[in-house]
C-alpha cells in the first residue's frame, strides 16, 4: 500500500496543476477538468519512467522520488489545485444529491474495486505480460528485449506499471488503472455537460458500471486507460472553445498517450476529427471553421498519430531488431485469431450496438456493456429520430462517431473492449435523448429515470458480484 500512496500522489501532484491551467484556459466543463488530472499525471509518471529506464536507472528509489516531485507541485500549485479540487466535489455533491442510487451505487463499487486490487495479479493478460513485463524490467535496472509478448512495441502502460515494479507492487499498478476507470467517469460526465445534460453525474454512473469498462479496470490491464484518454479527448473538443488550436493540441497530446499503449487507439484520432467536422457543419458563429482550417486541424491529429506510431516502432527496432511487433506480424496464433472477426461478423458490425441495445453483448464479441444501452438505445434512437431538430443534432454530435468506431475498428478486431470510447459516447447519447423526453413527455420522466437507475444498479450488481468472489478467493 506504501507504494500505492506514493504513486497515488506522483499521479495527483504532477497532473492536477496541469488539469486546473488547461480546463481554466479552454473553459472547459469541471468534470472534463477532473479526467484530465489522473491522465496528465500518469502520463507524467510515465515519461519520468521511461526516461529513467533509458539512463539504466530503475530502482526501488524511484516511487519516493516520484511521490516527492508530485507532494511538492501540489504545494507550488495548491490555489489552481484547490479551486478545481472544490469545484470537483462540489459537482460530485450537487450530483449525488439528484441521483443518489447511481452515484452511490458506483461509489461503493468503487470501494469494493480498490479493495479486489489487492489481489495478486490473475487475469490471463496481466499474468502473461502486462505485469511480468514489468517486473524484469525493474529486475534488469532498465529497458530490454523483452521476452513477453507485445510490451515492446507500445508499451506505455506496463511503462508505468515498471514504476511500481521496482518495489514489487502489483497492488499500486491494479490502482493506478482503477484510476482510469473514475476518468472514464469523469470524461463522460465532462461530455454531457458540454451537451447541456443535467444529469452528469447519472451519465457517469452508467459509463462506467458496465462489465466490459469495470472488470478490467482494477488489474493491469490497459483497455480501461485507452478508453478514458479517447473519452476525454472527446470532451476536449465537446467544450466552449472546441475550434481553437489548444483545445485540438490538447485532445491531440491525449491521442498520443492513448496509442502509446495501444496502437489501436489510433481510431481515436477519426473519432475527434469526426466531432470537429460535424461541430463545424452544426454551428454558426465565431467558432465555425473554414474548410482549410477544419483540414489543418485534422492533419494536426493525423500527423500526431503517424508520429506517435513511428517514434514507438523505430524504439522497437533499437531494443529488438525489429521494426513491427513480430507477435502481430507473424504466424496468426489461436488466441489472436480469436479476435479477429469472421466475414459475417464484419457484415454486422454497423448494427451490432443496436443489436446489443435490444439482446445484450456476450461472445464472440465480447464483454458486456451499459445495461442502459441494452434497455434505452433503441428507444433514443426512434426518439432523436422523430424529434430531428436540436435534439438529433445533439445526439448525432457523439453517437455517429461512437458508431464509425466501432465500424472502423471493428473491421479488425470485434471485442468490445477495445471500443471503450463507443460505449461511453453512446451513454451519453442516450442520456441527451432521455432528458428531452422528459421535457417534452413529463409523464415519462420518473418512469424513464426509474429505468436508468435500475439499469445502473443491476450493472453495478455484475460486477460487484465478481469483486466479491475474487476478495474472497484471493484476498482474504
Amino acid at each position: 500500500m506504501g507504494t500505492s500512496l506514493l504513486l497515488l500522489l506522483a499521479v495527483a501532484g504532477l497532473g492536477t496543476p496541469v488539469a486546473a491551467r488547461l480546463g481554466a484556459a479552454q473553459g472547459l466543463p469541471v468534470a472534463t477538468r477532473a479526467a484530465l488530472a489522473p491522465l496528465a499525471g500518469l502520463a507524467a509518471v510515465g515519461a519520468v519512467t521511461l526516461a529513467v529506464g533509458h539512463a539504466g536507472l530503475l530502482g526501488a528509489w524511484l516511487p519516493f522520488a516520484l511521490g516527492g516531485a508530485g507532494g511538492v507541485a501540489l504545494v507550488l500549485a495548491r490555489r489552481s489545485c484547490t479551486a478545481l479540487v472544490r469545484g470537483a466535489v462540489g459537482a460530485a455533491l450537487e450530483q449525488a444529491r439528484a441521483f443518489p442510487v447511481p452515484v452511490g451505487a458506483v461509489a461503493l463499487g468503487l470501494v469494493l474495486a480498490a479493495v479486489a486490487a489487492l489481489a495478486p495479479p490473475w487475469r490471463t493478460d496481466e499474468v502473461e505480460y502486462h505485469w511480468p513485463a514489468p517486473v524484469a524490467w525493474a529486475q534488469a535496472g532498465g529497458w530490454n528485449d523483452s521476452p513477453y509478448r507485445h510490451v515492446d512495441a507500445f508499451p506505455f502502460m506496463e511503462v508505468i506499471y515498471t514504476a511500481a515494479a521496482t518495489q514489487g507492487s502489483w497492488v499500486a499498478a491494479h490502482h493506478l488503472h482503477l484510476l482510469t476507470l473514475v476518468a472514464t467517469g469523469l470524461a463522460a460526465a465532462g461530455c454531457a455537460r458540454s451537451l447541456g445534460v443535467r444529469g452528469s453525474g447519472a451519465v457517469a454512473a452508467a459509463a462506467m458500471a458496465m462489465p466490459v469498462v469495470w472488470d478490467g479496470a482494477y488489474v493491469a490491464y490497459n483497455d480501461v486507460v485507452v478508453g478514458a484518454l479517447g473519452a476525454t479527448a472527446v470532451a476536449v473538443v465537446l467544450g466552449p472553445r472546441w475550434s481553437t488550436w489548444p483545445a485540438v493540441a490538447t485532445a491531440a497530446a491525449l491521442l498520443a498517450v492513448a496509442i502509446s499503449v495501444k496502437p489501436t487507439a489510433a481510431a481515436g484520432v477519426g473519432v475527434v476529427a469526426l466531432v470537429l467536422l460535424l461541430r463545424t457543419v452544426q454551428e454558426r458563429g465565431a467558432q465555425t471553421l473554414a474548410p482549410w482550417a477544419l483540414l489543418r486541424r485534422w492533419a494536426v491529429l493525423a500527423g500526431t498519430a503517424v508520429l506517435v506510431l513511428g517514434l514507438w516502432s523505430l524504439r522497437q527496432r533499437s531494443l529488438t531488431g525489429h521494426l513491427l511487433d513480430p507477435a502481430v506480424t507473424g504466424p496468426t496464433t489461436a488466441e489472436a485469431a480469436s479476435r479477429l472477426p469472421s466475414a459475417t461478423e464484419q457484415l454486422l458490425a454497423p448494427v451490432v450496438p443496436l443489436v446489443t441495445g435490444v439482446l445484450g453483448s456476450q461472445e464472440p464479441w465480447g464483454g458486456r456493456t451499459a445495461v442502459v444501452l441494452q434497455l434505452l438505445l433503441v428507444p433514443a434512437l426512434v426518439h432523436v429520430l422523430r424529434r430531428r431538430g436540436d435534439t438529433l443534432r445533439r445526439f448525432t454530435l457523439v453517437a455517429l462517431p461512437a458508431w464509425a468506431h466501432w465500424v472502423v475498428l471493428g473491421l479488425v478486431t470485434v471485442r468490445t473492449r477495445f471500443h471503450i470510447v463507443t460505449w461511453v459516447l453512446l451513454v451519453v447519447a442516450v442520456r441527451a435523448a432521455v432528458e428531452d423526453a422528459s421535457e417534452n413527455r413529463p409523464r415519462l420522466r420518473g418512469w424513464l429515470e426509474v429505468v436508468w437507475t435500475l439499469a445502473v444498479v443491476a450493472g453495478m450488481l455484475d460486477v460487484s458480484l465478481e469483486m466479491v468472489r475474487l476478495i474472497g478467493a484471493r484476498v482474504w
